[in-house]
């Protein structure tokens, strides 16, 4: 069984949080779960069927039945693990560190956005503070985020396995690293990574491997009720785009931007800009007294659209009308905060999603209007590649 050793480098800072909603110390849980959830997508985009673990017909091992565990367990389950079924391998990360928790927004909504990140994290709850009032109002965060420029990551095989751990995993890793993004809380810019060290005879054999994986689950576990129908919404592959954009040398935020949080001694600037709220929702507002202005960020784009109505917006953007709205739910699309790949470069964003298919909508479709948003948001935006269905899943 092959071991893994590879570098890994924060573009953006980790999120893996714990029960308190700090993430100051890595939960490799919390990693493993943004693992399972991409490996889910790859195999639902090359046409097989995984379980949902939280749905009364999730998979379960039982010893006692006299089918093998790759024909009582989904390919996820096989892999990640379930009831009754140990993961078949461990994760290890070392030398990330805690670092201050901030943001930065555009001057006109500083306050508004201020106010929604602050109680987003925690707000005093957690011992985060805020001072002043109105327009020179100071926030500052009670829970902090991880960094590393020189992490390990180690994956160790532990178990007899239907094919290679290091393989699917390799495969996996590639896809995020490209094209999505590592760990929780993606779409408020973090885990943003490089993973280097991969195999590219590793990469490649892992995307057959998991083509037959995937073939061979339809087979297995259609009699389980765990097919395409009823995953119809779930993230799959191929409903999804990804699109990375040049955004230049120079920090839009530089003169127009205002922190929210303090970053203490961490020179933040030559790393990223932490303005995926900022993109994402709004970085101008109408004001609501005199009705000059105008709302623009991303969500407020979409939502003057007309072919794309409150249901397309809520699932495309999340939904919450309160703190304790039950009906509130996570967005498809994530955002990165502007992130360099060498000190002096060029400021990057990535944006992806996936798109399900009840909408009416194609991801194409969704793509090509976030191209015209990020071109009039950062007039000298350029798209630099974009995420392309057979090239991926056909390796």
């Amino acid at each position: 069984m092959q071991k893994l050793e590879l570098n890994l480098r924060t573009l953006t800072p980790l999120w893996t949080g714990d029960i308190s909603g700090n993430s100051s110390h890595l939960r490799e849980t919390g990693l493993i779960g943004s693992l399972r959830w991409w490996y889910e997508g790859i195999i639902r985009g090359m046409g097989g069927s995984v379980c949902d673990p939280l749905a009364k017909n999730h998979c379960e091992f039982k010893q006692e039945k006299p089918e093998p565990p790759e024909q009582q367990l989904c390919p996820a389950c096989l892999l990640f693990g379930c009831t009754g079924w140990q993961r078949r391998f461990r994760l290890e990360v070392t030398s990330l560190e805690p670092i201050p928790l901030f943001f930065v927004a555009s001057s006109n909504v500083y306050q508004a956005s201020g106010n929604w990140l602050w109680r987003m994290f925690g707000a005093d709850e957690a011992g985060g503070k805020k001072q002043g009032r109105g327009s020179s109002i100071k926030f500052t965060f009670g829970v902090q985020a991880l960094w590393g420029t020189k992490t390990k990551l180690r994956i160790i095989p532990l178990k007899a396995f239907q094919g290679s751990v290091s393989t699917q995993l390799s495969y996996l890793l590639n896809i995020i690293s490209e094209w999505g993004a590592l760990g929780a809380k993606s779409q408020n810019g973090f885990g943003q990574v490089i993973v280097s060290g991969l195999n590219e005879d590793l990469v490649t054999n892992g995307c057959q491997e998991l083509k037959v994986v995937a073939a061979n689950s339809q087979v297995n576990h259609n009699k389980n009720n765990i097919g395409q129908n009823q995953l119809k919404n779930y993230f799959d592959l191929r409903r999804f785009f990804s699109r990375i954009y040049e955004i230049g040398p120079d920090n839009p935020y530089k003169t127009a931007g205002k922190l929210i949080g303090d970053p203490c001694s961490f020179n933040y600037q030559d790393f990223f800009i932490p303005c995926a709220f900022d993109i994402r929702y709004k970085s101008r507002s109408r004001n609501p007294f005199t009705g000059q202005g105008e709302d623009f960020g991303m969500r407020p784009w979409f939502k003057n659209k007309k072919q794309y109505n409150s249901k397309a917006i809520d699932t495309l953007f999340g939904k919450s009308k309160a703190r304790t709205d039950e009906d509130r739910s996570g967005g498809r699309i994530g955002v990165s905060h502007l992130y360099r790949k060498q000190r002096d470069g060029s400021f990057y964003v990535k944006i992806w999603g996936h798109v399900p298919n009840d909408l009416g909508i194609e991801p194409e479709d969704v793509a090509r209007e976030i191209d015209m948003f990020v071109q009039t948001m950062f007039r000298r935006a350029k798209l630099r590649t974009e995420f392309r269905q057979k090239e991926v899943l056909e390796l």
